[in-house]
């Protein structure tokens, strides 16, 4: 029977030996990106290209044409871990998020289980969750069910010149979010002739702004609201009739979220009440606030050193971004380590990020960072104290440090 080294040493390896194919998938995403829920391509080419390596695969998943499983049994009846992949790519930027990159870890997590499950205990699954910038796939893929019986779940995220993952409160968590559309609805009339007759819905959006402006001053410190008009009117000499606004909100926590947004919502009202027209309210996905497993973090930041990556990180405190992994958190015990993909700082969701992630250095870190995240798989899989602490952790959160 092998020992735990020598299976370690086989993941590595796998990798390692399978690396033209592992860039070959992540500069073929980054050479053609799709943006959310049409992902057709770079979900097709992950799914084949993992199932080569005796996975089964299911695809569509949870009602989501480019969703897709591949699980991997082991020897015996053990715990399921799952690692997950992205591959939406920005409108009009391509990815300048870097999900190519997070795809192809995916891949190279599975080639490298695949050369031990035999020998360990439970089953390994790469799920493909498309749709994170926009429409919350792995929001949708929870509702139906998909992750009802995974344990843990790790990915990985760039971050532009650091590398690293958070280990103690707040130091990996981030705000939770939610999209409101507002359409108010008035009466047209002509704007010099009769505007006594009209009631103007643009007035009402431009209240709405003033309204949320005012109610800046009284939200938690980290709340963030920042929307568009996406309708003011047809000319200028009609009283518009029809007029509409996007806001994002985000917070700290779902339940200051949840505070924010009904504050809000009653901005809204009040603008409507002020000029006569009628209000319409939809409310799009929330993401949740990410509640990362500082236990499995733990481990995954020294797997990251173990295979010779340069520990670069300065992101301290709570992340002033939203994503769907924050739902699964909640679930969940979640990990995500953040590698750097440029020597320099480079801004998020940019043609830098384009570029940084189809560049030697960035193709390198990757290699690195999927054989630190397939190890912590491993572990996962093979440590039943590793798990149980990390599902102790997920149960008292928050977190008593």
């Amino acid at each position: 029977m092998a020992t735990r080294a020598e299976l370690e040493r086989r993941i590595v390896e796998a990798i390692d030996q399978h690396r033209g194919l592992i860039l070959e998938v992540a500069e073929t995403i980054r050479q053609n990106p799709e943006i959310a829920f049409q992902e057709h391509q770079a979900s097709s080419l992950l799914a084949t290209s993992i199932q080569r390596f005796v996975y089964e695969v299911e695809k569509p998943l949870g009602g989501l044409e480019t969703a897709f499983r591949a699980s991997r049994h082991g020897r015996s009846q053990g715990p399921i871990v799952a690692v997950l992949a992205e591959y939406d790519a920005l409108p009009g930027i391509g990815h300048g998020c870097g999900h190519n990159l997070i795809a192809a870890s995916g891949l190279a997590a599975a080639i490298g289980l695949s050369a031990v499950m035999d020998e360990i205990p439970g089953i390994f699954e790469v799920i493909g969750c498309p749709a994170e910038e926009a429409g919350g796939g792995k929001v949708i893929l929870q509702q139906a069910g998909v992750f009802d019986d995974v344990d843990a779940a790790l990915m990985v995220h760039h971050a532009g010149h650091q590398t690293g993952i958070g280990t103690r409160y707040p130091d990996g968590t981030c705000l939770a979010i939610t999209e409101l559309a507002f359409a108010y609805h008035g009466r047209p009339a002509h704007a010099a002739a009769d505007p006594e007759n009209g009631v103007n819905a643009l007035n009402a959006v431009i209240k709405l702004f003033t309204g949320i402006d005012a109610l800046r001053q009284h939200v938690p410190v980290e709340t963030r609201i920042h929307g568009i008009i996406t309708h003011g009117g047809d000319a200028p000499n009609i009283v518009p009739h029809y007029a509409a606004a996007r806001f994002y909100v985000r917070a700290a926590t779902l339940q200051d979220l949840e505070r924010v947004v009904e504050k809000v919502r009653r901005v809204a009202e009040g603008a409507a009440l002020m000029t006569g027209a009628e209000l319409q309210i939809e409310q799009g996905v929330t993401y949740y606030d990410v509640r990362p497993s500082y236990v499995i973090a733990q481990r995954y930041l020294q797997r990251m050193c173990e295979v010779g990556m340069e520990i670069r990180w300065e992101r301290r405190g709570r992340g002033m971004y939203s994503t769907d992994l924050g739902n699964l958190s909640h679930r969940i015990p979640v990990a995500s380590a953040s590698f750097a993909i440029s020597t320099e700082p480079i801004p998020g969701h940019s043609q830098q990020v384009v570029e940084a992630s189809g560049s030697p250095f960035g193709q390198e870190q990757l290699l690195k960072v999927s054989k630190a995240m397939a190890l912590t798989a491993f572990d996962l899989l093979t440590d039943p104290e590793l798990l149980a602490q990390a599902k102790a952790e997920h149960a008292a959160w928050p977190p008593s440090n």
